[in-house]
């Protein structure tokens, strides 16, 4: 897990970028003013500041490898108690066959069989469920604890592959463009050339702000799931909060050509809301619809006021895009979960509708989606008034 320290580093990185760029300027300046100016002074200072960036960089690197193999003896500790309990059910189905082996029915032994099969294919990686067999009540309730066994296993196995994947991609492809930035800069490819060294830093400052979003996302995530996330929860009008966030996206609407419309009641009651957090979910949802909007679509924000026992606000973000498959609508709010067309995709970090449904059930609300393949999405949250 990311610490406070680490969060730190990144923004001693970002400092030491602006105190580069600060240098480079002075030294442009000198130059212009005086062709004698102390370039040594200016040289040993930008390497100093570098180094600094190099520095903290590897001491990022160090981090995320040792977090890493953290999480890789955390899955191995999960697979050996796995395994320990797939050994032990697969002990009980042997007792269990020969304290029925005097009766020595197919019905009986057919289960067993099967059981001791699946819990062999688990050893080896294959979480299969047993289906639909005939057996004693007794047999059919161990099929079941099986099952749930086997479904939680493939839901860990899984999160292992998607925590792995995310972290190598999500972490190492935006370190692996500032090395590659600031080695250049080192080398000094582009020396005699102002811009191109211009275009390097941008690329650097550019990922070291992709790599804290990543990180800030994930650290949001672990605490909004340990219950630690702190809400600043006020009684706020919503509307305005979903008005920033449509400004704030609108350029994208209007590079993609996509018309962006709000349709609010003329009257709506206030709520007590966090609206940081409220406006972090919009820009997702609004981020999403925009995202998988082809261009020339529509994105619709709609807010009802609706009484489900008590009074909420709804409010309903449409889309013309693709659409997700039915079997997809649940496994969209899993972190680690990237949906696109029906296929699982790599653009994105998979935790933004993870975060939204922590912060709507923060706030006493649901969230939900409906989709049709072809004619676009809905994705609906409430608020209680």
């Amino acid at each position: 897990m990311i610490t406070e320290g680490d969060h730190k580093v990144f923004l001693e990185v970002k400092q030491f970028y602006h105190n580069y760029v600060s240098l480079f300027m002075d030294e442009i300046s000198a130059s212009n003013k005086d062709r004698n100016y102390p370039r040594r002074k200016y040289q040993e200072g930008k390497e100093k500041l570098v180094d600094g960036i190099n520095e903290r960089l590897r001491k990022i690197m160090k981090t995320a490898r040792s977090n890493r193999d953290t999480k890789i003896h955390e899955s191995g500790q999960m697979s050996y108690h796995a395994l320990k309990i797939t050994y032990i059910t697969a002990g009980l189905a042997i007792i269990i066959s020969f304290l029925i082996s005097f009766y020595n029915t197919r019905s009986i032994n057919r289960p067993i069989l099967l059981l001791q099969k699946r819990t062999r294919d688990i050893a080896k990686g294959k979480f299969e469920k047993i289906r639909d067999i005939s057996s004693p009540p007794e047999i059919k309730e161990l099929a079941d604890d099986f099952n749930l066994m086997c479904e939680r296993l493939k839901e860990l196995d899984e999160m292992k592959k998607d925590f792995i994947s995310h972290v190598s991609h999500n972490l190492r492809t935006p370190l692996t463009a500032i090395k590659e930035a600031t080695g250049m800069l080192i080398e000094g490819t582009y020396a005699d050339t102002p811009a191109k060294q211009q275009e390097l830093l941008t690329i650097t400052e550019e990922e070291c702000e992709r790599l804290i979003d990543s990180v800030s996302q994930i650290l949001d995530l672990s605490r909004m799931e340990a219950k630690m996330m702190d809400y600043q929860l006020e009684e706020s009008d919503l509307l305005p909060v979903i008005q920033k966030s449509l400004l704030k996206l609108a350029p994208i609407a209007q590079r993609k050509k996509i018309d962006l419309e709000l349709k609010p009641p003329p009257d709506l009651p206030p709520a007590k809301i966090d609206a940081e957090r409220i406006s972090q979910l919009m820009e997702n949802l609004i981020g999403n619809a925009l995202k998988f909007s082809s261009e020339g679509g529509k994105v619709v924000l709609s807010i009802y006021v609706r009484n489900y026992g008590k009074q909420f606000l709804e409010v309903a973000v449409a889309d013309t895009g693709y659409g997700i498959p039915k079997e997809n609508l649940e496994r969209i709010f899993d972190k680690f979960k990237r949906i696109d067309r029906g296929r699982e995709t790599e653009r994105g970090t998979g935790l933004g509708l993870s975060i939204a449904k922590h912060i709507i059930a923060d706030h006493g609300g649901k969230i939900w989606a409906q989709s049709k393949l072809g004619k676009g999405s809905t994705f609906f949250f409430t608020l209680p008034v």
